[in-house]
């Protein structure tokens, strides 16, 4: 079976991928999912992110089915074009001329709060997009409610809730959680900070009581740079720092993998480290963090980024946690996601015919 995906930034390549930490450990969920559940099949992988032409439909039609995933791609600025107004550089027409079966796998609605409205061209090419598409899913209800609102009605049904690869992918790793550790650890984002923050300096100082306040308890803070995740560094003295930029995706994994407990405001910093057993902290700067912890039912370890007194919230739910049975919510949660993934695989190859 001959298999081609269109993503941005990552193939299927294992190892090192062409963005920050969590597209890395996409390629490798992807390669690990196809070895899985489409065993034996030739995987090629075209970039999403360039204005595609009749040629490359040509290119397309010569496959036996087209997967669509690797991350948020629901977000016009990363590759602003005039086809689609989303990472996709493909017009409404060149869509409906691809002929083979399309599977949309796990993507994200990434806009970020303040941004534009999506325009007319991503109305349209998402809808073509959905009605030709045999499975159309994306990696956290609240994304499928923000694309609901794109489409007419009739098609509400179409969307399924799919959770992202990279949840599975220790599967292959086999990696235990350590719980003896004392560490927590921190990634927040440096890209973007302006969509991110209403008060930067304000928000430094929250993170900063907190880090305090684990040093006068004995823990130990490491800041952890996934890309551009180092800016805080001359704000806070951290006791450790480790950079997971260009570092393949096991090792991601084993670091996660001896953490206590993460405070994350990048999707895959919380999706990663959920999966292998850490607590999650999230100061919310973008509707997908918020989202995920839904999905998870953990929706009070989220806290707005702005909100007056972020430090001592996340002191206090920092505590809390360590009072939770935290293995026990794992497990429930993770045997959520197993099934999703289970359930969704077999309407996927049933439309496939496989």
């Amino acid at each position: 079976m001959k298999i081609l995906q269109i993503g941005a930034k990552v193939g299927t390549g294992e190892g090192i991928g062409k963005g920050n930490a969590g597209d890395t450990a996409i390629g490798s969920a992807f390669k690990n999912l196809f070895q899985s559940e489409f065993l034996d099949s030739e995987i090629t992988f075209m970039n999403c992110r360039k204005i595609f032409s009749k040629n490359d439909i040509d290119v397309i039609n010569q496959h036996d089915f087209l997967i669509i995933s690797g991350g948020g791609l629901f977000l016009f600025d990363t590759f602003a074009n005039e086809q689609s107004d989303w990472q996709w550089g493909i017009s409404k027409e060149l869509l409906e001329d691809i002929k083979i079966p399309i599977v949309v796998y796990a993507v994200g609605y990434n806009k970020f709060r303040g941004q534009r409205d999506f325009n007319s061209k991503f109305d349209e090419t998402l809808k073509t997009l959905v009605e030709k598409s045999v499975f159309f899913s994306l990696r956290n209800s609240g994304s499928c409610n923000s694309i609901k609102s794109h489409l007419p009605e009739y098609l509400h049904k179409k969307i399924h809730l799919n959770f992202c690869p990279t949840m599975m992918l220790n599967k292959k790793y086999e990696l235990k959680h350590n719980s003896e550790s004392n560490s927590v650890g921190f990634v927040l984002a440096g890209d973007r900070l302006e969509n991110r923050h209403n008060n930067i300096k304000k928000f430094s100082n929250e993170i900063k009581k907190f880090v305090d306040y684990l040093s006068s308890i004995g823990k130990e803070s490491i800041l952890i740079n996934h890309q551009n995740d180092t800016w805080i560094e001359s704000d806070i003295k951290f006791d450790k720092i480790i950079d997971l930029f260009e570092v393949d995706s096991k090792k991601i994994y084993e670091v996660y993998s001896n953490i206590d407990t993460v405070v994350c405001d990048r999707g895959h910093a919380q999706m990663i480290p959920f999966s292998l057993g850490c607590k999650i902290l999230t100061p919310i700067s973008h509707n997908k963090l918020k989202w995920f912890l839904d999905d998870m039912e953990l929706n009070e370890f989220g806290i707005e980024e702005h909100d007056d007194v972020l430090g001592d919230r996340l002191i206090e739910q920092y505590n809390y946690q360590q009072k939770l049975d935290w293995n026990s919510i794992f497990n429930d949660r993770m045997k959520k996601i197993e099934k999703i993934y289970n359930d969704n695989m077999k309407i996927i190859k049933s439309e496939l015919q496989i």
